[in-house]
């Protein structure tokens, strides 16, 4: 009895085990346009670029923050000089005589510490948080054009999945009316070479299925590759549906980007005032040499020295203001670069809105001209059973409707992509 209930345990936990794997299929069935473009996103190489920029911003602050820190440094020295104080004076009572050596000695420690800057390193971590910011904002600048290549992959999929569906559709449509031929030539209804054109019509439709099965695959690989995931064949690609929202102000990057590298730039320029304005150190020095700071001994002592000291450039013949020019070109070039990018993206807005409109009127005649061909593909492939028009006749109006059938299709998921690629121009 124990064994059966063990088998029967067993079997219950494969039954849920089957049921989990089936329940897992069919909930990831279908992907979304959404899903891939954040998958695309979270798994772009250049996400990393953020935390490495971080990581090397922190180093330079430390690095900045490091310069109000006292500096230490040692320092030697051994030369030799050609002449040297030599004093040999005659006194009443007694001669005085001083000579110091040719070869002398010093090594001293040096000490530094800045007391007053002007706003340099005020300026200098301003500057690194703007250069920071600007770095990362053209990250994200890159990382966007990444939703451009998703959208195109994926409308390029549901175009391919769509019309493998229709071409399947026709074939199911020739291959009936070949059996029907089959019957109609046996009958003397139709000659054989009917009975062939739709035989070979038939090959043609699947001949056209398997240029549609491996392009597809080759942009399921494409999709896999930018969302770093396996991507099945057999997948269902969902049609998105969107809204415009169409509003006073665009959320491109690029527009961050510009006013970020204007802020940089005004950064720069501030840093260079400070450049002219006094520094201010306070110093100390101890050392042992010979001779030391008493010149007239010639015996090694030990020394030290301590105070401050001022440096002003008072005079750079116009450097500092020629340097704060440049920032103003550059700036100026950077507003030139805005005004462009401005001016490209409405003209870019402007041919996608009329995108929009022309397909919108196309697909208000697609279901009239769909509906038409249908009809006339009935009614040709009436008359073909009763003999009264050939096969190629009765094909040509049946491929006259498929081909109706699939551009009523593919202008909507034009229409959507076209809605898609406008809200990609603006920012959303």
């Amino acid at each position: 009895m124990s064994i059966f209930y063990k088998y029967l345990a067993q079997w219950f936990v494969l039954v849920c085990i089957t049921l989990s794997f089936i329940t897992i299929n069919a909930q990831n069935s279908s992907i979304t346009l959404q899903y891939c473009e954040t998958e695309a996103i979270n798994n772009y190489p250049s996400i990393k670029d953020k935390e490495l920029l971080h990581a090397a911003s922190v180093l330079r602050v430390q690095n900045i923050n490091a310069l109000w820190l006292p500096s230490l440094s040692l320092n030697g020295q051994a030369t030799y000089q050609s002449d040297v104080i030599d004093i040999n004076l005659q006194m009443p009572n007694n001669q005085l005589s001083i000579k110091q050596s040719h070869d002398q000695y010093k090594a001293t420690v040096d000490a530094n510490q800045l007391i007053f800057d002007g706003g340099t390193t005020k300026y200098l971590r301003k500057m690194e948080e703007s250069f920071q910011a600007t770095n990362i904002q053209q990250v994200d600048v890159d990382i966007y054009k990444v939703r451009e290549q998703i959208s195109n992959v994926y409308f390029m999929l549901l175009m391919l999945q769509e019309s493998q569906r229709l071409l399947s559709t026709s074939l199911g449509e020739v291959s009936e009316r070949e059996k029907v031929a089959e019957s109609l030539v046996k009958n003397g209804v139709l000659i054989t070479s009917d009975w062939d054109v739709l035989k070979a019509e038939k090959l043609k439709i699947e001949q056209q299925l398997i240029d549609f099965k491996f392009n597809k695959k080759a942009n399921v690989n494409i999709l896999s590759i930018l969302i770093n995931k396996p991507v099945s064949d057999s997948l269902e690609f969902e049609l998105p549906v969107v809204e415009i929202k169409d509003t006073a102000t665009s959320q491109r990057p690029e527009y961050k980007y510009f006013e970020l590298q204007a802020m940089q730039i005004d950064d720069n320029k501030a840093l260079t005032y400070t450049m002219r304005m006094p520094k201010v150190y306070a110093f100390a020095q101890g050392g042992y040499g010979r001779p030391g700071l008493n010149m007239l001994s010639d015996k090694f002592n030990p020394f030290y020295i301590f105070g401050a000291t001022l440096k002003w450039t008072i005079w750079d013949w116009k450097k500092n203001s020629r340097d704060r020019q440049v920032f103003d070109i550059q700036k100026q070039m950077i507003n030139t670069r805005h005004e462009g990018f401005d001016r490209n993206l409405n003209i870019d807005l402007q041919n996608k809105i009329a995108n929009i409109k022309k397909l919108e009127e196309t697909i208000k005649l697609d279901s009239a001209i769909v509906e038409i061909r249908v009809r006339v593909a009935q009614s040709a492939a009436s008359r073909l059973e009763q003999g009264v028009i050939t096969s190629t006749d009765y094909l040509t109006e049946l491929n006259a409707t498929t081909l109706a059938t699939i551009n009523a299709k593919m202008h909507k998921i034009q229409f959507v992509q076209a809605k898609v690629n406008y809200m990609l121009a603006r920012g959303y």
